[in-house]
């Protein structure tokens, strides 16, 4: 059971959504969505697909990133020679 308090305070709030999304009062009253909202869902849509695309790309570019840095760690041991001691020379004291 819902009293006047709550469908009062349900009424501010509505009214205030609507100011905050620039819909005039009521126009959520029923329910349905308006245009605002539905142009503030497909925005969150679009930056949710755009997150997922970074995110896949910032992977795909670490995971090469990684693969170079190993291949080219190889490589400068391949290029290096072995270090060789030398024979130390005594010294007269």
């Amino acid at each position: 059971m819902s009293s006047p308090l709550d469908s009062r305070m349900r009424a501010i709030a509505r009214e205030e959504a609507a100011a905050l999304l620039g819909t005039p009062d009521g126009a959520r009253a029923d329910g349905t969505s308006t245009p605002a909202a539905e142009q503030m869902q497909q925005q969150i849509t679009d930056l949710h697909e755009h997150l997922h695309h970074a995110a896949t790309t910032i992977s795909k570019l670490s995971a090469r990133l990684d693969a170079l840095e190993k291949a080219a760690g190889r490589k400068e041991q391949e290029e290096q020679p072995t270090a060789r001691r030398a024979a130390r020379k005594a010294t007269p004291e």
